[in-house]
């Protein structure tokens, strides 16, 4: 099992809601709104010095399922750009209570 965590700008949820959709992703947790600061992208704090905000999604899946959204993500990186933001990180989920 594999635990993606994907962290984006905003301004592009729609994309990759529709990304992780179109690979039949059902199930995942989201956080709607996050703040923080980025390398390239500069602080997100949500407010009036500092504009925008981040959301992001936590996926546990199959090997091969994971292999597939991180070349999704890789992919809206290449499409969208950098300056967006979006980022996703793989880790092995070494133990699970219940079913996924």
């Amino acid at each position: 099992m594999k635990m993606i965590f994907i962290v984006f700008n905003i301004s592009i949820q729609g994309e990759v809601h529709a990304a992780i959709d179109k690979l039949g992703v059902t199930c995942y947790t989201k956080w709607p709104r996050l703040v923080g600061k980025g390398v390239s992208t500069g602080p997100k704090m949500d407010d009036n010095v500092w504009p925008g905000a981040n959301s992001a999604l936590l996926i546990v899946t199959d090997e091969a399922m994971a292999d597939k959204i991180m070349a999704a993500v890789q992919h809206l990186r290449d499409e969208i750009g950098a300056y967006e933001g979006i980022k996703a990180f793989q880790v092995p989920v070494e133990k699970m209570t219940g079913d996924i």
